[in-house]
């Protein structure tokens, strides 16, 4: 990448105000807009800028102080802000396609304002309207531009309520009545009602619904999706044999309307089929270009694989607002110092340190391997609308799919962790809620569970290892993949016989010494998970309880381990690439050392366990390492905070401003959040009440 003018620099990358984090910023080890420039480039950097502006120009996108809105007040207010988005016209679509990153920066910086608007957007636009267009056909094509100029809205109906991660089980179907060329879409009880389908409640008009199809004679052919209208779009009134509600408020993200949907008889034509992967004659003849009913049953939910990567990237960015906020917290928070008088930032101390710069590596890494991830899957995609049907195509599709599968927990969890620990180690600020960190708590939440429950997700990952190494067993096929992540599996039995042969703790401070250790991890677990496997079914146990009963210290811990190892190669490879800018390399080295022997730590058990640890060095070697690149990292943390961080409108959390005038800043929200000098309106009414109690006392 050619480096930019200054004069380019300066407007993509305004100085940051002064005050007290300067401190921090110039002690520095880099230049943090270098670093911007590097990790972003010029062209995401000013789609970054052109959309933080948008939003703060625009007044409806003003912030609220001092009141929270009602619930339905939150979601017409979300609902008109994301109209406003599409009429900005951020982004193009033929700059998402040209550029797939450019759809992950839009949904992301949404989410830095508003996790509710950005969901709202993903929902209609890039999930109904690419479900559309990528499951459909040109005799669908009309519904794009009713989609990009809201003249329908629309939502994505899978789930049900008694069925979620079983999407196989789904109990919603559509029968072709070839006498009149319609599908009869029917939920045959509430069971089978969809639920929880975001933009449904209210505002959709539209919905893609999965269903069990049959054509007559009573075949079915499994699950497909049908494009259905839900409401009239004039009036919002429910169409004819549709039951459709909201489910009410939940836990966070209260601005999208989860709702439910319940069809009774309704007749859609027969061109509502979204026909990539099957369509049906006029005459009630099935055809598919598939000949195997599982892959185009993997093809047909292909696109929940958009949304669980989106996921990924969204709890990253949760992550990096929450480090953002702790982290410039601890650079201004004084707390006790080597004397009565003087005070030092609790970043000072290694206990903050510890608890926090992990996890700003953590952002940093897994912020790499979301982008190389969603990178590779807008790849894999336009494979499929162009009909590749190629043996490297589909074996594409299943690693991506066990990278997906795996990402999504690893990511979710890792910033469930860390906002907490981000808002305990602000204290008691922490937990006021004008901070932000309780919002961003209760908004990443669902990322655990929704697109697939994380721990059932899990297998998919080890179900593909394990297969992997079966058809090594079985055929001798090279253990290899098209993106590499498996390709160290190929010297599965050597790696097994290495040990840890670190000398020094120094010889630890480089991600080189993990990512072996890694290796061995993942092929110890992938070991024990076969063995127990076999154990099972030699036992008399099914497939199914063999798979069931080897999840817990094995095939989970497999999967994750294996996740783990892929960010950590990946972020590996990326910052000791020699295009890498001298001044740069070693704040990227030792923060790409610092997430892989921070997670590596936690398998300490098991690379005792297994052999690979041995002696009470091996440990301590790790532990002192960590804590090494903790102090390492501690005065560059303001400025790679400076990097990730929106700017203070986006941000919202008056104690991680960049300016770090952090009781000024409070006091600030304070006032407007209390409006200290307006009496209480309840006031006037208790103080009538108690001189009512003392007057009767009076009288007794």
């Amino acid at each position: 990448m050619a480096a930019p003018s200054e004069g380019d620099a300066a407007s993509l990358l305004p100085d940051l105000p002064g005050g007290p984090l300067q401190a921090y910023r110039a002690r520095a080890s880099f230049c943090w807009k270098e670093l911007a420039l590097f990790l972003e480039g010029e062209d995401t950097l000013r789609l970054k800028k052109s959309i933080f502006s948008a939003l703060e120009d625009d007044p409806l996108f003003a912030r609220s102080c001092g009141h929270e809105l009602s619930l339905e007040k939150h979601r017409e207010l979300t609902f008109l802000r994301c109209k406003r988005v599409l009429g900005h016209a951020l982004v193009r679509v033929e700059d998402m396609v040209q550029n797939p990153l450019s759809v992950l920066t839009l949904v992301t910086c949404l989410g830095t304002y508003d996790w509710s608007l950005a969901q709202k957007f993903l929902l209609h636009l890039l999930v109904f309207g690419f479900a559309i267009y990528k499951s459909g056909s040109e005799r669908h094509l009309e519904y794009l531009p009713k989609i990009l100029n809201m003249e329908i809205f629309g939502c994505f109906a899978v789930t049900e309520v008694s069925h979620g991660s079983n999407a196989k089980a789904i109990r919603t179907t559509a029968h072709y009545d070839p006498a009149t060329e319609e599908f009869i879409l029917h939920s045959p009880d509430f069971e089978a009602a969809k639920f929880w389908v975001g933009n449904m409640g209210k505002t959709a008009t539209h919905a893609v619904v999965f269903a069990q199809l049959y054509t007559p004679g009573g075949h079915c052919h499994g699950l497909h999706s049908f494009l259905v209208q839900i409401r009239n779009p004039k009036t919002l009134l429910p169409m004819p044999g549709v039951m459709v509600g909201d489910i009410g408020k939940k836990l966070g993200l209260n601005g999208v309307d989860n709702g439910f949907a319940m069809f009774h008889k309704v007749r859609i034509p027969r061109q509502a089929l979204l026909n990539q992967t099957g369509d049906v004659t006029p005459e009630g003849t099935y055809v598919t270009p598939f000949k195997d009913a599982k892959r185009r049953f993997g093809v047909s939910l292909n696109n929940l694989s958009i949304g669980r990567a989106t996921i990924v990237a969204m709890s990253v960015m949760n992550l990096k607002l929450a480090v953002s906020i702790a982290l410039r917290f601890s650079a201004t928070r004084r707390q006790f110092g080597p004397t009565d008088e003087e005070e030092v930032p609790v970043l000072e101390y290694q206990t903050q340190q510890w608890r926090l710069l992990p996890y700003l590596a953590a952002a940093y890494a897994v912020d790499h391997f979301s982008k190389w991830l969603f990178l590779n899957l807008a790849e894999f995609q336009q494979g499929l609308i162009g009909t590749d049907r190629g043996t490297r195509q589909a074996e594409l599709g299943r690693e991506i799919h066990a990278l997906v599968s795996g990402g999504k927990p690893l990511a979710s969890w890792t910033a469930q962790r860390g906002i907490q620990e981000c808002r305990e180690a602000c204290g008691g600020h922490g937990y006021l809620a004008v901070n932000r960190l309780g919002d961003l708590r209760n908004e990443n939440d669902p990322n655990c569970t929704y697109e697939g429950d994380n721990n059932v997700l899990l297998q998919q990952t080890s179900g593909y290892l394990l297969g992997l190494l079966e058809l090594r067993l079985q055929g001798g096929a090279r253990l290899e993949s098209p993106l590499g992540t498996v390709d160290f599996l190929e010297a599965y039995p050597d790696i097994l016989d290495q040990r840890f042969s670190c000398p020094s703790v120094t010889g630890c401070l480089q991600s080189s010494v993990p990512l072996a250790a890694y290796e061995w991890l993942v092929c110890y677990l992938l070991r024990e998970s076969v063995q127990k496997v076999n154990q099972e079914k030699r036992s008399g146990s099914s497939d199914f309880e063999a798979r069931n009963n080897s999840q817990v210290y094995r095939c989970r811990s497999l999967a994750l381990a294996f996740l783990e190892l892929t960010v950590v190669r990946r972020f590996h490879e990326y910052v000791h690439q020699p295009s890498v800018p001298p001044p740069l390399r070693a704040v990227l080295q030792r923060l790409s050392a610092l997430y892989a022997l921070w997670s590596l730590n936690q398998h300490t058990a098991l690379l005792y366990r297994g052999g690979y640890f041995s002696g009470e060095q091996a440990g301590k070697m790790i532990e002192n390492a960590i804590l090494d690149l903790c102090a390492q990292l501690k005065d560059d943390a303001v400025a790679l905070v400076d990097v990730i961080a929106p700017p203070d409108f986006i941000l919202d959390s008056p104690i991680g401003r960049a300016d770090g005038e952090l009781y000024k800043n409070l006091w600030t929200a304070v006032l407007q959040e209390s409006q200290v000098l307006e009496r209480a309106s309840w006031w006037a009414e208790f103080s009538a009440s108690k001189t009512h109690v003392e007057s009767l006392k009076s009288r007794l």
